[in-house]
């Protein structure tokens, strides 16, 4: 995605149980060091000191283009009017999942090697 600091855009986390989770809009801030970012592509890019697009969203949170699908505002509008079945989530609600996810599997690894 080719996009200027100040833009307009949308972010799509993905597909969840046959629905399309949308994130939002808000303004794409350049790129930097995904540090609050998670899953397998942020960890690389945090343990690499390798930056990363952020767009600020209207919602107050912060979510990298690691973690999302992004694009402009009107392209991201476009294809939630294509669908009925678009949820609002939250960032932070998926960060904090995710972080659960990986300390009980962390845990479950601990007690096989004790």
């Amino acid at each position: 995605m080719s996009a200027h600091i100040g833009d307009r855009v949308g972010a799509i986390l993905g597909m969840e149980n046959d629905r399309l989770e949308f994130l939002g809009y808000g303004i794409y801030e350049g790129d930097f060091i995904p540090y609050e970012g998670v899953g397998f592509m942020a960890k690389i890019l945090k343990k690499n000191g390798i930056p990363n697009s952020r767009i600020k969203l209207d919602n107050g949170g912060v979510v990298y283009g690691c973690e999302c699908w992004w694009g402009s505002e009107a392209a991201v509008q476009k294809r939630l009017s294509e669908r009925n079945d678009v949820v609002l989530v939250k960032i932070t609600d998926i960060r904090k999942k995710y972080r659960e996810e990986e300390n009980k599997k962390n845990e479950e690894i601990l007690k096989k090697n004790s």
